[in-house]
């Protein structure tokens, strides 16, 4: 065999061996280059993002299934380049368990539909980007969720009760947007889930039947809510609440704290009546009752005693403890 086709042969075999050897499944590995084309063809973001290359192997932000091999991970973020809206063959990734488009302020409109493909979705991020609209319903149909970030975006609207089909969800930040309404009733059915919904334009009651939400931390602080909020004291998981920057009004003196409580921030509301003794027994590590109506001695006890004047400052007439003498 003359040289020439000695040679060809060998780079024949060693193309099919590499193309063999390839473990990207061209399904993700053609969304995936869609994306890098849609949102920064030419930016350092994508440079590992080479056609000629594996996408399991060498393509940073990503990553595979040892044994399918099917993309699992995109993290797409941190870099003021990368701009446009989420292409929405997105959804062609149905094996993701983790995506997040996080850090993006060239990141603009709404969730595509499409999202709503990626059933084995386990966490998403939407976070810290220009992403705008309404959160869209759509997203209780990912059942495997236990992470949903969609704070410090332009979201408008009021929070989807469709979330609550989300039986897993742990973590949901809604927190930075412009959310408007309550809370919804349906919430209830969360078993042991980290809320965080503070600074939207949240307003109203909170609905009763969220006495039976199983909460581990609450902060809706700096929105617009009113009335009564003491039963979410009760919860028996929950450590952290802050409901600051509110015009909730309830009588203070009859809620009873869950025994782990380590943050209390009910500052700047309409609360009234006494600091109630229990709170000297509370492992707590926030503590702040500042500008409300409250009045009466301030308990005494080894974690109260821990916070400054401004904790209890500018009430109706609390007194002791840093503050003045009762008379």
């Amino acid at each position: 065999m003359e040289t020439k086709q000695k040679i060809s042969l060998i780079l024949f075999l060693f193309v099919t061996i590499t193309q063999a050897a390839e473990l990207c499944h061209p399904i993700d590995k053609n969304a995936l280059l869609q994306i890098k084309a849609q949102l920064g063809p030419k930016t350092d973001f994508f440079s590992s993002w080479q056609p000629d290359t594996d996408c399991c192997k060498t393509w940073i932000n990503v990553g595979c299934d040892n044994v399918t091999n099917r993309l699992t991970i995109l993290t797409i973020g941190q870099n003021n380049e990368l701009s446009g809206q989420i292409p929405p063959i997105v959804g062609q990734l149905t094996a993701l368990r983790q995506l997040a488009f996080n850090d993006m302020p060239g990141l603009i409109g709404p969730i595509p539909s499409s999202l709503s493909n990626l059933v084995n979705l386990e966490e998403l991020t939407l976070a810290r980007t220009n992403l705008s609209g309404q959160i869209p319903d759509f997203l209780g149909k990912l059942k495997k969720l236990t992470d949903l970030d969609l704070s410090e975006n332009r979201f408008t609207g009021a929070i989807p009760a469709s979330l609550s089909l989300i039986t897993d969800l742990r973590q949901l930040n809604l927190y930075k947007n412009f959310l408007t309404g309550s809370i919804p009733d349906s919430f209830s059915s969360f078993k042991n889930l980290a809320l965080q919904a503070y600074d939207n334009q949240l307003s109203g009651s909170i609905p009763k039947s969220l006495k039976r939400a199983g909460f581990s931390w609450i902060d809706i602080s700096n929105n617009r809510f009113t009335g009564d909020a003491s039963f979410l004291f009760g919860n028996k998981n929950l450590i952290l609440i802050y409901l600051k920057n509110n015009e909730f009004s309830f009588d203070f003196s009859k809620v009873v704290f869950n025994s782990g409580l380590r943050g209390l921030d009910v500052s700047h509301n309409n609360i009234y009546g006494s600091l109630p003794k229990q709170l000297s027994q509370l492992p707590l590590e926030v503590f702040n009752v500042s500008f409300n109506q409250l009045c009466g001695q301030i308990p005494t006890g080894n974690w109260l005693n821990r916070f400054a004047a401004d904790s209890f400052a500018n009430n109706k007439c609390l007194c002791g403890g840093p503050l003045r003498a009762c008379k």
